[in-house]
């Protein structure tokens, strides 16, 4: 966001010198008038609210990424633990038994080698007895827990900074009110 600075000379002259005062104007690159081709002229607070709605708007786009991310992981560990479940619970053939995930359906080898990049997937009958291949399974399963509960914290600071950048625009907008009642009550 590439942001102008104007100088333009208002209508007022100093009492002191008798020259026309002048006030700084902001631009902002993509914030243009109706015509769609004229820059937009904003004052400090426009500017300022123009910066934290993009900045929140950025933030909210982290947001949806970071619980899309969170909702796959979630996923991924339910269907982790089913295929732990059912290798725990008696023989299960790696390669005819199915799972679907995220609207594909995948042999458990195929989920656990492809979508989880798993090494050393077995390709055939597996159970209980199966020690490292269990180990592995819950190591990926604790991976994800791990990935989880960091994208759970990061999804917080996340939103606080979005908030932030709310609180600021309401914070411009009463004081903006503020100045304007103040000019409105010495006039």
């Amino acid at each position: 966001m590439a942001i102008g600075v104007d100088q333009i000379y208002l209508s007022m002259t100093s009492p002191d010198t008798g020259e026309y005062l002048t006030a700084n104007v902001y631009t902002v690159d993509g914030v243009t008038e109706a015509d769609g081709v004229t820059p937009r002229i904003l004052s400090i607070g426009q500017l300022v609210m123009a910066i934290c709605l993009q900045r929140a708007a950025s933030l909210e786009d982290g947001i949806i990424d970071k619980m899309s991310a969170m909702e796959l992981a979630t996923s991924q560990l339910e269907l982790m633990t089913e295929i732990e479940t059912n290798v725990l619970a008696g023989s299960v053939n790696m390669s005819t038994k199915k799972v679907t995930y995220n609207g594909t359906q995948y042999t458990y080898y195929a989920f656990l080698a492809e979508v989880m990049e798993m090494d050393n997937v077995p390709t055939g009958t597996v159970n209980a007895d199966s020690t490292d291949f269990i180990t592995a399974i819950e190591a990926k399963m604790d991976e994800k827990n791990t990935f989880s509960q960091q994208a759970m914290i990061e999804l917080q600071s996340l939103t606080a900074k979005r908030d932030q950048s709310y609180d600021m625009i309401s914070n411009v907008l009463k004081s903006m009110n503020t100045v304007l009642v103040g000019i409105a009550n010495n006039c």
